[in-house]
């Protein structure tokens, strides 16, 4: 049984924490709730019940990625994310500037146990090759700035189902930049990786005007360090969604070793 099979919170109408009252009630996936429905529930809500499952039925035989993404709850769709392990891919990008219309400069993918970055003016254009391959896409404050950034780059308007960790530790309580919330998820960087937004721009300059290698190689391990980042958060957020539901805590190992 998958996790998201485990999922009750998938059915329309089944919150968190009916979720969790339904699954200590020995009710343990989504198929034997659909099947047991009106022991349960109200005659609407297990024919809404009935109804979601047969949606998610077909869309897990498609490997409709979005639709797990967009039918589970703020807090929880992490679980999706776990789920399309092998077929997801972490990212974040750096700008030359702070505005819309800045460029990228690099960006960074985690995907399928490969760690890769992609550079202005030497290889950005291999990143739509990671693009094209992704079922979802997990970033941080995504939604708002890498993807659209990414859109207006590269004239996308196909874009994967996305997973903005960002949105989903607001959920826990858990708010500000990415290297303050990822000190709850046990997760703190070196001295040397505490750089910034604003250190990153000017190391890109400083590269451009010089031509430093130095400079970009920080540029690149600043923007690698993001993404490393990304994929512990993401696994602290697993395990509060799953908390106290009964479902087994796992971490898919698609991703190999980080180097």
């Amino acid at each position: 049984m998958t996790l998201l099979d485990q999922s009750l919170c998938l059915l329309d109408g089944i919150s968190p924490e009916a979720e969790i009252r339904l699954r200590r009630k020995g009710v343990l996936s989504c198929r034997q709730l659909a099947s047991e429905a009106e022991l349960h529930l109200s005659p609407a809500h297990a024919a809404r019940v009935r109804a979601s499952f047969a949606e998610m039925d077909k869309a897990e035989s498609l490997g409709l990625a979005d639709w797990f993404v967009n039918h589970l709850p703020a807090g929880h769709r992490v679980r999706a994310l776990m789920q399309f392990m092998p077929d997801a891919s972490f990212y974040d990008i750096e700008t030359d500037g702070m505005s819309q219309s800045s460029q990228i400069t690099c960006i960074s993918v985690l995907r399928a146990g490969r760690l890769e970055t992609f550079v202005q003016g030497r290889n950005l254009e291999g990143f739509l090759e990671a693009w094209a391959c992704s079922k979802i896409l997990a970033g941080f404050n995504s939604k708002r700035f890498d993807t659209p950034a990414v859109c207006r780059r590269f004239g996308l308007t196909r874009i994967p189902a996305q997973v903005d960790l960002m949105d989903e530790a607001r959920h826990y309580g858990c708010r500000g930049g990415l290297k303050s919330i990822e000190k709850t998820a046990g997760f703190s960087r070196t001295a040397r990786q505490c750089l910034d937004g604003r250190n990153a721009i000017h190391l890109w300059c400083e590269y451009k005007h010089s031509g430093s290698e130095e400079a970009l190689n920080a540029l690149v391990e600043y923007n690698r360090d993001d993404v490393r980042s990304l994929l512990h958060l993401a696994k602290h957020l697993a395990r509060l969604s799953l908390d106290n539901t009964g479902i087994r805590f796992y971490w898919p190992d698609a991703l190999g070793s980080l180097k």
